[in-house]
């Protein structure tokens, strides 16, 4: 440190030398050389302030391309990113200074995410600096059901800066560090290779690279331009956020934030705004740990003093960021938005679908996991409120779709058929089912069907069993326990399977035969000896005779 500084204090002694030698001597050509000495000084001494040097700033055409986008049709947006921009920028500048990164860096979150904590690709990256899950984790963010640090400002820029820095050394040149950050190290390495150069514009020239990486550095070039001399390029008119501000405590116990906010008396929108890493508003905190969280300017004392009042359990639901589902024959995005219970413009944001894009079957759709939470949700509503009826009337009644059921599985459990289920509730051939739809049921089918319910057991498949021994053992036909268990000839039971079984006013009973005794009997209907004997007043247990009915206890 101490070789920087007097380095630094030479060549500022340089340049103060400079105008002295001009002053002695007024040949023309020494000045352009004092000129040029004076040029390589401000290199040099830029180098110095970052220890990865620092990035150029071209303005060709493919920059000047982005730079008239952002002032006219993309004008809305670079307002709204620069209004973000100041809130984040001093605390990513010093991240990227405490890592000898060149600060102009930190617009890149411009082009990445617009300086929004929720920002999300189709790539299914998250966050500030658009991490994928793999490599956040590789540069040590914790992803999880509680804790999604891409969020956070703080800690998603110091593993930007650590993945930079890894790209720079591997490339030794910004564009292409730039360019291996949207598409991919491996893909820039492979062109570099085969090309034979490290010239970022080259590779572009040659449009091996895709055309998102293409326009990227340009893109991030003129951002940069812009960002750093708005007014120059025509935004005088930004409502720029306030900066970053908070003070930092440590939680010991888990707490909800929740609980927290309204203790100190503050906005708990404001609470999770400081702390975008937490999902929910559950802190969780590992036994004999502690995690630090983000209270306004001023509230420390307040907040730990609250702590202790704010102590919570794990929520029983975490939500994810999203889950995938796989389109089927007859799908329509409408339906899919319907089922998931979100709607068809964000399906069309999430998948990057535009007006007149089709899908196909086996596409698979990223769908927000809330619509499923909710969904799910509503599922127990309709479930509590299923005994009434949205009209008033006491002919019918409903029955709840649940997951895996269609219009003939319904029909059968109710012995109707789908053409009077169809006709019941008015849907057509391509109708679609989605879980927790209220499907109108006569009234006298639900009662046979709650009837049937009531005296129903279920049994628990032992290994060995099959449903021909199952039957006997309930003294019902082969047929009737298919039936209410939806099977057939060709199902194959699994140990612990659970069997629906109606009971039977009729007793079961075993005619005995040659070599049989009771503990035969008694395991081939897996019932005690004691019991058999009891039930049919059996005295000598050791012998019974050959052609006795033996009355089995259920």
């Amino acid at each position: 440190m101490n070789n920087m500084w007097l380095i630094t204090i030479s060549l500022l002694t340089l340049i103060a030398c400079g105008p002295l030698n001009r002053s002695t001597d007024t040949n023309s050509e020494t000045q352009v050389h004092s000129e040029i000495r004076n040029e390589d000084i401000q290199v040099q001494m830029a180098e110095i302030q970052s220890e990865y040097g620092h990035v150029d700033v071209v303005t060709n055409g493919h920059v000047q391309k982005w730079m008239k986008y952002y002032q006219g049709r993309g004008r809305k947006h670079m307002t709204r990113y620069l209004e973000r921009s100041t809130r984040y920028l001093s605390l990513m500048r010093e991240v990227l200074r405490e890592e000898g990164l060149p600060e102009d860096l930190v617009y890149l979150p411009i082009v990445e995410s617009g300086f929004s904590a929720s920002a999300h690709s189709f790539a299914s990256a998250v966050g500030y600096w658009q991490f994928i899950r793999s490599t956040g984790k590789r540069y040590g963010l914790r992803i999880d059901g509680y804790i999604d640090e891409r969020r956070d400002p703080v800690e998603s820029t110091k593993a930007a800066a650590r993945y930079l820095k890894a790209l720079y050394n591997l490339f030794g040149d910004w564009y292409l560090a730039l360019a291996s950050y949207n598409t991919g190290e491996n893909r820039v390495k492979r062109l570099v290779m085969k090309y034979e150069t490290r010239d970022y514009w080259q590779l572009a020239k040659r449009r091996r690279l895709p055309r998102e990486t293409r326009d990227y550095v340009p893109k991030y070039l003129a951002a940069l331009i812009i960002a750093k001399n708005p007014i120059k390029y025509g935004f005088q008119n930004v409502d720029y956020m306030e900066a970053f501000s908070f003070d930092s405590i440590p939680v010991f116990k888990s707490i909800s934030l929740e609980k927290l906010a309204q203790h100190i008396g503050f906005d708990y929108k404001e609470i999770m705004r400081l702390n975008p890493m937490f999902r929910s508003d559950y802190v969780p905190v590992p036994l004999g740990q502690s995690i630090y969280i983000r209270v306004p300017k001023g509230y420390a004392q307040t907040a730990v003093a609250a702590l202790e009042q704010s102590v919570s359990d794990a929520p029983k639901y975490v939500p994810n960021d999203i889950f995938y589902y796989r389109v089927r024959r007859g799908d329509t995005l409408s339906g899919i938005a319907l089922r998931h219970r979100t709607s068809v413009s964000t399906l069309k944001r999430m998948n990057n679908l535009g007006r007149r894009s089709f899908i196909r079957v086996g596409q698979r759709l990223k769908v927000p996991d809330r619509g499923n939470y909710a969904l799910r949700k509503h599922q127990r509503r309709v479930a509590f409120q299923q005994a009434q009826n949205d009209n008033g009337s006491s002919d019918y009644s409903y029955h709840v779709v649940r997951q895996g059921e269609n219009l003939s599985l319904i029909a059968k459990k109710y012995g109707v058929s789908v053409s009077k289920l169809k006709r019941l509730n008015n849907l057509g051939r391509r109708s679609l089912l989605r879980i927790g739809q209220k499907i109108k049921i006569k009234e006298e089918e639900k009662k046979k069907e709650v009837s049937e319910e009531s005296s129903a057991q279920l049994h628990r498949v032992n290994n060995g069993e099959n449903l021909s021994l199952i039957a006997n053992k309930y003294g019902v036909s082969l047929s009737d326990l298919m039936k209410w268990n939806q099977l057939n000839r060709r199902s194959i039971l699994r140990v612990g399977q659970k069997l629906r079984v109606l009971s039977s006013n009729k007793p079961l009973v075993h005619v005995v035969g040659r070599g049989e005794n009771l503990s035969l009997i008694a395991q081939k209907y897996q019932v005690s000896i004691s019991e058999i004997a009891q039930e049919n007043s059996l005295k000598n247990k050791s012998h019974i005779a050959v052609g006795r009915r033996l009355v089995i206890p259920k």
